[in-house]
């Protein structure tokens, strides 16, 4: 695909076809903030009672994922929850965005909507991983699978603006977009990537950004993995320079109940193929 293609598909014009045919709707958590909620639900002849839970990763759009979701909706229930660093989250100002707090909302989420645990898959990547690790070390839900894709152990951003962040005002995210763009070029195994990521930051709400990103971006989450106690599988991409093989491979280390599978690429984790894997996963699962 041409560097003006993989432009075209990520365009702020192109609408994911899964936000199309998908259950559009706002739940209001304890803190009274609103979180928008994408479900579609199979035909009950061809359900298998397994509901997949959705969290991608810090600022990602919908349509990121569309492969693997239009592919997941064709075996699974699906639920796709925008986190609150989302354009489309309505926050109060009282509340302290916190990484408990949003593991906080997926307990919410899953009590509202009535999910049976017992046939729940937990799905997050990168960012959307850390928060469903952050509720599985404190018991927040017990799924019958997680799923976490490259989680890192700190929010990957450029050398030295981490500890800008709470400082610096929402102003400069104009100005300072170019080096963004030149960092993800840089850090992405695909012209694919780089304008799918491209695309995040043209719908980057700054204030959203810097109020959740504030205080989640300087912390580290390796404390996470060693308290997981269900059953998980992890899922690394050796080519995604942007998620770190070596720490991926560290983690799986630490969590007690792990399976591993190693995708070759970014690209693999977003396609039909992560669906695959999940599958053949699962069916080991109920027959062992």
């Amino acid at each position: 695909m041409s560097t003006e293609q993989d432009k075209s598909k990520f365009s702020i014009e192109t609408l994911a076809e899964f936000e199309k045919i998908a259950y559009e709707h706002f739940l209001t958590m304890s803190d009274d903030s609103d979180l928008r909620i994408l479900e579609h639900n199979l035909e009950k002849d061809k359900q298998n009672g397994f509901t997949l839970f959705v969290i991608a990763g810090w600022g990602s759009v919908v349509l990121g994922w569309d492969d693997f979701l239009l592919e997941a909706l064709k075996h699974f229930n699906i639920i796709y929850l925008e986190t609150r660093e989302k354009a489309s989250s309505r926050l109060t100002k009282k509340t302290k965005h916190t990484m408990d707090r949003m593991s906080l909302d997926v307990q919410e989420v899953l009590s509202q909507l009535e999910i049976d645990e017992n046939k729940l898959i937990l799905f997050g990547s990168c960012f959307g991983a850390i928060v469903i690790a952050d509720g599985l070390s404190t018991k927040k839900y017990d799924p019958f699978l997680s799923i976490l894709v490259a989680p890192p152990p700190m929010l990957e951003l450029p050398k030295g603006t981490r500890y800008i962040v709470p400082f610096a005002p929402t102003f400069l995210f104009e100005p300072i977009k170019p080096i963004l763009i030149y960092w993800i070029n840089k850090k992405s195994e695909s012209r694919e990537q780089a304008a799918k990521y491209t695309r995040v930051l043209v719908e980057a709400n700054a204030k959203k950004w810097k109020k959740v990103g504030n205080p989640i971006c300087r912390k580290r989450y390796w404390r996470l993995f060693p308290k997981i106690s269900s059953r998980t599988l992890l899922v690394g991409a050796e080519e995604d320079k942007m998620h770190n093989i070596q720490k991926t491979n560290k983690i799986a280390n630490m969590i007690p109940n792990v399976i591993y599978r190693n995708l070759r690429t970014n690209h693999d984790t977003h396609s039909p193929l992560m669906v695959e894997t999940i599958r053949d996963v699962l069916a080991e699962l109920l027959e062992g």
